[in-house]
């Protein structure tokens, strides 16, 4: 996506820059001392020795790069899918006409990699009048809940909104105080045995020593501390040769190791007789 940059502004572009390189040999040829500027301009940018030269020295080259058309026309953001544009720019600092030389590269970038949804940045000028942002942004992997909120994690258990949710209502649930810190090693494991994932409602952290697995159906299943993979290799197998999720049960308790030990919901009340009272 882009900032800034309107109709036509591609080509325009196109010509500064045929135009920029015409210029500095302009410059040098005819303007010694114009095309000094720009040429410290160009190669203390280069050279980053901006942030060591004396602030007089740097004000007047970047007053001249600007003069020479060297300006901010078009912010060109790479990566972006889920970060909110708005929050983008106003962390830049940036507005169409700043000196293209004047503006921090290294503040906005570190600002841009402050964003939830960003897991890395680069901020780069390219020549002769486009900032471009680079971004690597993080993947949503589940639903968080904890006293009664929700947000959106990624595998690392970095929160990245809390707000419209309604897209994300796909992702597996996850609830508990210290569920984001475990979630990558669940998902892991649940994604080696599909059908009891795509039976899952909520993982629910208990005491952040083992998981409750709620499934769709109500079924509660109850995860060891140690050893997860093999007791969910022993549940998924269960379920292919007797169909045990489906099962009219309570819970099934897997936390003793090479047990399965299966809890029956509870026997509904007998109807009351007619001639007995409520």
């Amino acid at each position: 996506m882009r900032f800034f940059a309107q109709k036509g502004d591609a080509s325009a572009s196109r010509r500064r820059a045929r135009l920029w390189t015409q210029r500095l040999k302009t410059a040098g040829i005819y303007g010694g001392g114009f095309g000094v500027v720009l040429g410290i301009a160009v190669y203390g940018w280069m050279g980053g020795w901006f942030s060591v030269a004396g602030s007089f020295a740097m004000q007047k080259t970047v007053a001249a790069s600007a003069a020479a058309g060297f300006k901010v026309n078009d912010i060109l953001v790479i990566g972006r899918q889920n970060t909110a544009p708005e929050e983008l720019l106003a962390k830049l600092g940036m507005q169409k006409g700043d000196a293209l030389f004047g503006v921090s590269l290294e503040g906005g970038q570190e600002k841009i990699a402050g964003i939830s949804w960003v897991k890395s940045a680069r901020v780069a000028r390219r020549l002769p009048d486009t900032i471009a942002v680079t971004i690597e942004e993080r993947k949503p992997a589940a639903l968080w809940q904890y006293r009664k909120k929700l947000s959106v994690i990624d595998i690392d258990g970095h929160v990245l909104t809390e707000e419209n949710l309604d897209g994300w209502k796909h992702l597996p649930l996850v609830v508990g105080e210290h569920a984001p810190q475990d979630v990558a090693a669940l998902l892991g494991l649940l994604h080696a045995e599909p059908d009891i994932a795509s039976a899952l409602a909520a993982a629910v952290r208990i005491g952040n020593r083992r998981w409750d697995l709620r499934l769709k159906n109500g079924l509660l299943v109850k995860l060891p501390e140690k050893d997860v993979e093999l007791a969910l290799r022993q549940l998924a197998r269960m379920d292919k040769t007797e169909d045990m999720l489906a099962r009219d049960v309570g819970h099934i308790d897997l936390r003793i190791a090479g047990k399965l030990v299966v809890e029956p919901n509870p026997a509904p009340p007998d109807a009351p007789k007619d001639n007995e009272q409520i």
